[in-house]
């Protein structure tokens, strides 16, 4: 099943979350991003800092699980 990973990247001076690779994935990762804001306090993360994982399904179609890293 293929992966993307959840990764800190800053933009603009802040400091923002998101999927890389996930162009691909026909499932919205929103909902994942969002999930994501309440779960990592960005700020406090370094640039390029991977935070978790989507495991989407075989066929790109749908988001089988979301991973994070502690």
């Amino acid at each position: 099943m293929p992966e993307y990973p959840i990764v800190v990247r800053e933009l603009g001076g802040k400091m923002r979350l998101g999927v890389e690779g996930a162009d691909d994935l026909a499932a919205s990762v929103r909902e994942v991003v969002t999930e994501g804001y309440e779960r990592i306090d960005v700020e406090a993360r370094e640039d390029g800092e991977a935070v978790g994982r989507v495991v989407a399904a075989a066929d790109k179609q749908s988001i089988r699980t979301v991973e994070w890293d502690g």
